[in-house]
């Protein structure tokens, strides 16, 4: 085998196949990458006549690779360090979803993920110890890009148990409650017995922001709450009815007033109004303003001359109003 631009490729076959040994010459094209190698052995002729041995041929390959670039893509993190203590919770509304975790005031977390449009300033947060919730993060301070944060789908409001507990002393017969900003009120949601004073009662609803209205067996409003939050946490899941009101209490007696007490159903007698707390006696038509929680009671007067007046019944209910004893 000869070395250089050609490939030579010789071949001697005996006289039982030809009458004259043959040899052949073939010009080769330039090696590139690859070489193939063909050496024929045994190497030379034997004169005509005699046996030849089967030619025995070596392939040997030689494969030369060129390696591809390889880059390299340097991701800047995207991190949130809580302005204030954070609640971080299963979606984008503290209020609404379940609590997860919090992250301290001045701790810093990743930020995998941001809220749809419509809900602005919400994002995915890996804490610490490895959790995933929703933190806000308005009050907070972001680093890095954030447009390149993944937008991550609104996650189902949760069924939640609202519990109203009633804290007023009359009993609540009506409840309306509908979605934030509806013109209807809909249906009445109490439809089992009235809930009385000190009592509370549970309804499976939806998390989300609602208009409720709470009605005493007369028609009066003890409750009434605009676009309130209703959601898995006790501070919106649990309704309270325990309205305070403040009215006029106008002496329409002849006498002085200097005492006056109310009982509400199954409580002891509590002061309402007493002249020696430097208020003076009540005169005739004069007003004193005082506060009472709304519902039904027992008013006993006692004069300046200590005379105990008879109990007469007190209705309290919220607005302006004046009481005339």
């Amino acid at each position: 085998m000869k070395t250089g631009k050609f490939l030579r490729l010789s071949l001697i076959l005996g006289a039982a196949l030809f009458s004259s040994a043959c040899i052949l010459q073939a010009a080769a094209p330039a090696a590139q990458g690859n070489v193939i190698v063909v050496t024929a052995t045994p190497e030379g002729g034997k004169p005509a006549g005699e046996d030849l041995p089967s030619p025995t041929f070596t392939l040997e390959l030689t494969a030369t690779f060129t390696p591809s670039l390889t880059h390299t893509i340097t991701v800047t993190p995207v991190t949130l360090k809580a302005g204030q203590e954070l609640s971080c919770v299963t979606g984008p509304d503290w209020k609404l979803y379940e609590w997860v975790t919090k992250i301290p005031k001045d701790e810093t977390v990743t930020l995998i993920a941001r809220s749809v449009p419509e809900i602005p300033d919400y994002y995915v947060a890996r804490t610490g110890d490895g959790k995933e919730c929703w933190a806000f993060g308005a009050s907070s301070v972001i680093s890095g890009p954030v447009s390149t944060l993944p937008v991550r789908e609104t996650p189902p409001l949760p069924t939640v148990s609202l519990v109203v507990r009633n804290r007023v002393y009359i009993d609540l017969v009506d409840m309306y409650i509908r979605p934030a900003g509806d013109s209807s009120w809909g249906a009445d949601r109490l439809t089992s017995p009235s809930i009385s004073a000190g009592l509370e009662a549970s309804f499976s609803i939806t998390a989300g922001y609602y208009d409720v209205r709470i009605l005493d067996p007369y028609g009066h409003a003890l409750y009434e709450a605009y676009d309130r939050a209703i959601g898995a946490d006790d501070t919106y899941r649990i309704l309270e009815v325990a309205t305070d009101v403040e009215f006029k209490i106008q002496n329409g007696n002849p006498f002085d007033i200097c005492k006056v007490d109310v009982q509400h159903s199954g409580g002891s007698w509590e002061k309402l109004y007493n002249s020696a707390d430097g208020g003076g006696p009540i005169h005739h038509s004069e007003q004193r303003d005082v506060t009472l929680r709304a519902g039904l009671y027992q008013l006993r007067i006692t004069t300046c001359a200590s005379t105990v007046m008879p109990v007469t019944p007190l209705y309290v209910f919220p607005g302006p109003g004046i009481a005339l004893i």
